[in-house]
């Protein structure tokens, strides 16, 4: 059976009504007072909105239990007391258990525990050496399998591997519908393996006609030849006015996840990774996360015209929208000036290209722990 590390358990104990709307409140006070950092925005948005939704019936995780009782300050509750029903017992004193001394009685010695003791005692002592020289060993073992695992992707995704005749022997193309099917195999009967989205670039293996073979991250396909071009589509698009956002619409978390207004969850925008801001890897990844977030605010503050649009996340069916899918966040594409966002920041060295396939994502790019 696979353990479940600590952090995930879920805190299992139900909230009470008073502690529920106690937490509520101190949420909306400590949100309002404007003293929260980024983080604690994002935080006690998404506690805020969980609350919301499930009320008493609300279940965090420890880490989730732990942060949320340190950001707010609060006191341990105390356990409801279960009032007695026989009023004969109150009356009549309960002695403590275990209050009268307790004294073991030694076994006699006999002749077979005088024979048998040594033998005993060298079963303990090869207990208490081979125990933690197993789990020792176990340990050693995982972490080995971790190191080898890591080493050969590394290695596989090098490009040292690739000579310099196979890679220019590669021939490229580009997505240039908005959503487009790649399939098993050259006909529209054939089954559907994921969509692509415009600008994605996918190696281009052989013609067939109408179709062109392609490999692309949902793997070896078929996409019909019309939707496929050897140029790389432009990322400027017009924003209808219409449909267009103001800046105090968006709030930056950080370098690619927004908070639009109206939207009931935080928004992870696509198609980029950018540093992380909290937990970075290291020092170096949170110094460009945060020049990351700073740019991306400036962007949205000096637009003149804003668009957002949504997009399905990369989850198995039935989990968008809940902690099982991408921390409960949905999806989309941000556009300032008619611009993607994200091949800004990619431009600028802030971010990295991140393409998701149709249910999963790959790991994400450690581009600044080098």
């Amino acid at each position: 059976m696979r353990r479940i590390p600590n952090s995930q358990v879920l805190h299992s104990m139900p909230f009470s009504p008073e502690r529920t709307k106690e937490i509520q409140s101190r949420i909306d006070a400590r949100l309002q007072s404007g003293q929260a950092n980024e983080w604690e925005m994002s935080f006690l948005t998404n506690m805020a909105e969980r609350f919301e939704r499930y009320g008493t019936r609300t279940r965090l995780s420890k880490a989730q239990y732990a942060s949320l009782h340190k950001t707010l300050k609060l006191e341990r509750e105390k356990p409801a007391q279960t009032p007695s029903t026989d009023n004969n017992r109150n009356s009549t004193p309960v002695p403590k258990r275990g209050s009268k001394s307790y004294q073991a009685r030694s076994r006699p010695m006999t002749v077979t525990r005088a024979i048998t003791a040594p033998r005993r005692a060298v079963r303990k002592a090869q207990r208490q050496i081979m125990v933690p020289l197993i789990i020792a060993v176990a340990f050693f073992a995982v972490v080995g399998a971790v190191f080898d695992s890591t080493s050969s992707r590394s290695t596989s995704d090098s490009p040292s591997t690739e000579s310099p005749r196979q890679a220019t022997n590669i021939a490229y193309a580009y997505v240039t519908g908005a959503r487009v099917n790649q399939r098993a195999g050259p006909s529209t009967s054939n089954a559907v393996m994921g969509v692509l989205l415009k600008g994605t670039r996918v190696e281009q293996l052989r013609d067939d006609g109408q179709w062109v073979q392609i490999r692309s991250n949902l793997g070896t396909g078929w996409m019909s030849s019309r939707y496929l071009s050897s140029l790389a589509p432009s990322t400027v698009r017009s924003v209808p006015q219409d449909q267009g956002l103001r800046a105090s619409d968006v709030r930056i978390i950080d370098g690619d996840t927004v908070d639009i207004r109206g939207m009931t969850a935080n928004m992870r925008l696509v198609g980029f990774n950018a540093p992380e801001t909290w937990k970075p890897s290291c020092t170096a990844e949170r110094r460009v996360g945060e020049r990351a977030t700073a740019r991306l605010r400036q962007l949205v503050q000096n637009a003149t015209a804003i668009e957002f649009e949504r997009v399905a996340c990369s989850c198995r069916p039935g989990t968008e929208g809940t902690d099982q899918c991408n921390f409960g966040r949905f999806c989309g594409s941000l556009f300032v000036d008619g611009q993607d966002v994200g091949h800004i920041l990619i431009g600028e060295g802030l971010a990295v290209p991140y393409r998701c396939g149709r249910t999963s994502c790959p790991p994400r790019p450690q581009a600044w722990c080098r």
